[in-house]
C-alpha cells in the first residue's frame, strides 16, 4: 500500500475509534441519594460532611466548616466496568502553597485484588467541574470491590460515578466494625499528603483492614468538650487523641489548661464508653527541632506534661488509657513538607508507628 494511503488509513481508524470513545453513553450513579451513611462516616445523613447538622450550633464556626471538608471519607461500590469517570464541585481553593490540588480537591481509587488494595491511576482535569477518568485493562474480567477517597482538604458536592451502560454497578454500605475514631489537627486532617489515598488515616485504614474515622480539623484540634461529647455519640473500639500540635505550652497557665483538657476528655470518653480503648498520642516534633531552640521546646514541653498526665491518670484506674510517644512515631528529618506537616514518607512513618501500637493494644 502507498505509504501515503497507510497513514491516512490509520488516522481514519484512529478518528473513528477515538469518536466512538466519545460517544459511549455513561450511567451516572450519585452516591448521596442512594446512600445514607459513607465509609469513614460517624452519623447518618451528613451528606460529604463529617459531622451531623445539629453540629453547627454546637462546635465553633471554624470546627463546623473544617467539618465539611471530605477528609478521610470513602464511597465504596462493587462493578464489572473496565472505565471508571468521577464528576463532582467543591467550594474552596483548589491547591495550597505546600500542598497540591491532588491532595487538596482530588480523590483516589482503589480496587480490591486478591484481598489487596490496589491503586487505580487515572487522568484528571482541575476545572469548575473536576472530573477522573480511570481505565483498568489489566484486570480479569468480573465484578470488583472499588473505594473512592474523597478530597482532604475541600468540600465537595454534585458527585456522580459514570459507567458505561450495561454493566453491573452496587454501592455497598459502611464495614459494620468498631471503627477506630481520630480526633486531630491539620496533620490528622491529611496535610499535605500528595494525594487522598496518601493520609495516613487512610494508609492505616488500608494495611489495617480497618475502619477509621477522621476528626482532624486543621488548627482547631484542640481537645475541645463540644466535639469530645460528639465522639461520645460514636460507638468506637479506639478513640485517638492527637491535638497536641494545636495546643501552645506558653503563657502562665498553659500546662494547666492543657493538662485539664486531657483530663476532662479522657473523663468523658470513659465514662460514655466504658469499654473503648483510648490512645494519647505526643507531638510527633519538627523537622528543624535540632537547629531551633524555641521549637524543640514546644514539643518537649507538651509531650512531658501528655506524659505525666497520661501517669497521673492510669495510676486512678484508667487501664483502658494508652500512650503513643514521639520516639514510637519516629518521623525522619526529610519526613516534613515544612518541618510541621508531612509529606507522603512522614505520613507512611506515622501509619506504621500507628498501626504497631494499635494492633498491639487492641489484641490484648
Amino acid at each position: 500500500m502507498n505509504p501515503f494511503l497507510r497513514i491516512l488509513a490509520l488516522l481514519v481508524f484512529s478518528f473513528i475509534t477515538i469518536s466512538a470513545q466519545e460517544t459511549d453513553t455513561l450511567t451516572w450513579h450519585e452516591p448521596s441519594v442512594s446512600v445514607t451513611k459513607f465509609q469513614g462516616q460517624g452519623w447518618e445523613n451528613t451528606g460529604f460532611g463529617r459531622f451531623p447538622h445539629k453540629a453547627e450550633k454546637l462546635v465553633r464556626s471554624a470546627v463546623w466548616n473544617l467539618s465539611k471538608n471530605s477528609a478521610g471519607l470513602g464511597i465504596r461500590f462493587r462493578t464489572d466496568a473496565k472505565t471508571i469517570t468521577i464528576r463532582y464541585q467543591v467550594d474552596g481553593r483548589l491547591a495550597m502553597n505546600h500542598m497540591p490540588a491532588t491532595g487538596v480537591s482530588g480523590v483516589d481509587l482503589y480496587v480490591k485484588s486478591e484481598e489487596k488494595w490496589l491503586w487505580c491511576r487515572g487522568g484528571y482535569q482541575f476545572k469548575d467541574t473536576i472530573q477522573y477518568h480511570f481505565t483498568m485493562n489489566g484486570l480479569p474480567k468480573k465484578v470488583y470491590e472499588y473505594q473512592v477517597l474523597l478530597p482532604l482538604y475541600n468540600t465537595v458536592k454534585n458527585l456522580k460515578i459514570g459507567i458505561p451502560d450495561g454493566h453491573i454497578f452496587e454501592f455497598i454500605a459502611p464495614r459494620k466494625e468498631k471503627p477506630i475514631v481520630v480526633y486531630g489537627t491539620s496533620i490528622a486532617q491529611g496535610g499535605c499528603a500528595s494525594r487522598p489515598g496518601m493520609a495516613w488515616t487512610n494508609i492505616l485504614s488500608r494495611k489495617m483492614d480497618y475502619p477509621i474515622i477522621n476528626l482532624g480539623f486543621s488548627g482547631n484540634g484542640r481537645l475541645e468538650t463540644e466535639v469530645i461529647d460528639l465522639l461520645t455519640e460514636i460507638d468506637a473500639s479506639v478513640y485517638i487523641l492527637d491535638c497536641l500540635p494545636n495546643l501552645s505550652p506558653h503563657g502562665e497557665s498553659a500546662k494547666e489548661d492543657i493538662q485539664k483538657r486531657i483530663q476532662k476528655s479522657v473523663t468523658t470518653l470513659f465514662k460514655k464508653r466504658p469499654h473503648a480503648l483510648i490512645l494519647l498520642v505526643e507531638h510527633a516534633g519538627y523537622s528543624d527541632g535540632l537547629v531551633d531552640s524555641k521549637r524543640k521546646n514546644t514539643y518537649e514541653t507538651l509531650n512531658s506534661w501528655t506524659k505525666e498526665t497520661y501517669e497521673e491518670l492510669k495510676k486512678t484506674g484508667f487501664n483502658n488509657l494508652y500512650l503513643l510517644t514521639k520516639e514510637e512515631i519516629g518521623l525522619t528529618n526529610d519526613a516534613f513538607v515544612d518541618g510541621t506537616h508531612p509529606t507522603d514518607l512522614g505520613m507512611q512513618q506515622y501509619a506504621e508507628a500507628y498501626a504497631n501500637r494499635l494492633l498491639d493494644i487492641m489484641n490484648k
